[in-house]
């Protein structure tokens, strides 16, 4: 039997995590004490190496919960799962790290990319999930899944590349560029009419509001990190200027 203490240290969380856990029906101990303290058995460790499994393919608690609680789950499975997923991971992120040492590669005057070099191993399709929680029941979302769903494959080609060739000039290598620098503003102009052209109806609102998600979620603002350092701020700081610029001009 092991205490909260020596399964929080083996595993790497903290007993507040473990204690959460508990309360959700994750990870309930083996045995309580006569004296509250919470003891786990071997089979606590296989149950809490499941969770964090799960958790590093970023599937939320509540689906890990009910993923172990059913009733035709069967841990040899899920741990061959786990291994397929876990290798699929380990191409993709080979494939991001060739596309980062390239791009360094070109910033540093060592050879030249395509546009759509500059995206090889993104796969935004991972977040579609989370992108439909949380935008699933804005009509932009509904419409962008309409229109996408409409093209074909090599539509979609064309549209990433033009959107790539945007978005490089709306970051801007160039660190003496101003986010109010004519030139910029034009890119980020473009790739206003870019979202309304290809995906949905964008008003500048929610323009800004797109430029706040590239900085805040680390996962969207590597896209940008990758032109320049910096570069998701500065869009932003870009896409802010364009919207109180033409925030009048919708009302």
């Amino acid at each position: 039997m092991y205490t909260i203490k020596v399964i929080a240290d083996l595993a790497g969380v903290t007993t507040r995590t473990l204690r959460y856990y508990d309360q959700l029906g994750l990870l309930i101990p083996a045995e309580i004490g006569e004296n509250g303290y919470r003891y786990y058995d071997h089979d606590s460790l296989l149950r809490l190496q499941q969770v964090l499994y799960f958790r590093e393919l970023e599937i939320p608690l509540k689906e890990i919960k009910h993923l172990l609680n059913h009733p035709d789950f069967q841990l040899l499975s899920s741990l061959e799962n786990h291994r397929a997923a876990l290798r699929d991971q380990v191409q993709r992120l080979n494939k991001l790290l060739a596309t980062l040492e390239k791009t360094i590669s070109s910033l540093q005057g060592e050879g030249k990319m395509s546009e759509k070099e500059y995206f090889e191993g993104f796969d935004e399709t991972r977040y579609e999930d989370e992108t439909r929680e949380r935008w699933g029941q804005m009509p932009q979302y509904t419409e962008s899944q309409r229109k996408w769903s409409s093209y074909t494959k090599d539509q979609k080609d064309k549209i990433e590349i033009e959107g790539g060739k945007i978005v490089e000039r709306m970051v801007t290598e160039n660190p003496d560029v101003s986010a109010d620098d004519p030139d910029v503003q034009v890119a980020v102009s473009e790739y206003y009419d870019y979202l309304n052209k290809y995906f949905y109806t964008c008003d500048v609102g929610f323009l800004r509001s797109l430029a706040d998600m590239w900085v805040q979620d680390p996962r969207f603002a590597v896209n940008y990190e990758q032109v320049r350092k910096g570069g998701a701020a500065f869009v932003r700081e870009a896409v802010h200027i364009y919207c109180d610029r033409h925030s009048g001009a919708e009302s």
